[in-house]
């Protein structure tokens, strides 16, 4: 798909929306298929509004934008350094803006998810917890247990999940999507990544060497706006393929995802089941892959007197040998599982129509959030139900 030009249309918005506009159809092979989509679908919506209309849409915004005392963008301006972010961000009147954007675009996705142009297909979201935890004394995810049901297997997860993780990954998708929108996995370690197959995968475990050289750079930072801007400038333009493996080298768009993911802080640099959770977020609400499975990991123990908050290598400021925690990495991976939950239901391409799976290696249940009700989920299962189930779900046969 080529980039469309909406340069009229720009300059008939907000300020605040060119630079962001700007960098997205400059970035345009950057932007996976359902970006591509979903933006264009937002702007050919918003070219065909009458002017009346345009213009009562955004009046409470360009209302705001007069109070506030905003940088001269020019009309062609891309993207916002991070003076400008803190520029907006600062402005008293910051939050009263970002309520009208949400407002604004919740109206424009409604309008565009009505008018029947982005079509909805059937999607799966796995959340699993690695095998080695202690056993809960708590029921899991208790909240999300009120919207589904537990299942039990005739084995623990583990084992189900070897033959389930390639049914899935080797089913056929829709046509409406195209192969990169198909399975991710995004995980501490590799083996989810090594049963799907030729899933699009990221493992905390091997981008080990750019996250090294990532923390590195940014623990140069002089404490000012100017070495920050210039680190994260340096960061934007460092070729990465050096430092991944061949799968994920030869994709500008992973690349470049992973960069933005190791850029956008979160813990994702220092914590392996906060990338596992940040990047599948994000992965959902960019990508919008048809099956997402995000496999968190066992976390170490954080050791004394080292700078993790300052995204310090600890092992570096604390050569103690590193020690696995197991019940810190239960309570961890739990509460991330329901963020990854949570932010799949905050995509308008994943609600009322995406099946949440819950899952802990060692334990012989899952838990199963079906939007069609809790009904239709059976009390019990075998392994090869579960991937039937699973497989009917998402290809309808």
């Amino acid at each position: 798909m080529n980039p469309p030009v909406y340069k009229d249309l720009i300059a008939r918005l907000p300020r605040t929306f060119g630079p962001a506009l700007n960098d997205q159809l400059h970035q345009w092979e950057l932007l996976f298929p359902a970006e591509q989509r979903q933006l264009k679908a937002q702007m050919d919506w918003l070219a065909a509004l009458p002017p009346a209309e345009l213009k009562t849409l955004f009046t409470p915004v360009l209302e705001l934008e007069e109070k506030m005392e905003l940088p001269k963008w020019q009309p062609g301006a891309a993207g916002l350094s991070i003076h400008d972010v803190g520029v907006l961000a600062r402005s008293p009147l910051y939050p009263q803006w970002r309520q009208q954007v949400e407002k604004v675009f919740s109206h424009i996705d409604d309008a565009v998810q009505s008018s029947g142009v982005l079509k909805p297909v059937p999607r799966l979201v796995a959340s699993v917890l690695p095998t080695g935890l202690p056993k809960p004394v708590d029921p899991l995810w208790p909240d999300l247990a009120e919207l589904g049901r537990w299942v039990q297997l005739d084995q623990p997860f583990l084992k189900v999940e070897a033959a389930l993780v390639p049914a899935i990954a080797g089913r056929k998708i829709p046509a409406s999507l195209e192969p990169e929108e198909s399975t991710w996995v995004i995980e501490c370690g590799n083996r989810l990544s090594t049963e799907a197959g030729a899933a699009t995968s990221l493992s905390w475990d091997a981008l080990e060497k750019v996250r090294r050289e990532f923390l590195n750079r940014l623990n140069a930072i002089s404490r000012d706006i100017k070495s920050a801007d210039q680190t994260t400038g340096d960061l934007k333009r460092l070729d990465l393929r050096k430092f991944l493996d061949p799968r994920t080298a030869e994709s500008p768009r992973l690349r470049e995802f992973l960069r933005g993911i190791l850029l956008s802080g979160n813990g994702s640099l220092v914590f392996n089941n906060s990338f596992v959770q940040w990047a599948a977020s994000e992965a959902l609400r960019r990508a919008q892959p048809q099956v997402m499975l995000a496999g968190f990991g066992l976390r170490q123990k954080l050791k004394p007197f080292s700078s993790v908050v300052l995204f310090e290598d600890q092992n570096r400021s604390n050569p103690t040998p590193d020690q696995d925690d197991p019940a810190g990495s239960l309570t961890d991976a739990a509460f991330l599982a329901q963020y990854v939950y949570l932010a799949a239901q905050r995509v308008t391409a994943y609600q009322r129509n995406t099946v949440s799976i819950f899952a802990m290696e060692d334990l012989d249940r899952v838990l199963i959030v079906d939007p069609r009700g809790k009904q239709t989920v059976p009390a019990s299962m075998t392994a090869s139900a579960l991937t039937d189930y699973t497989r009917q779900w998402l290809t309808g046969i």
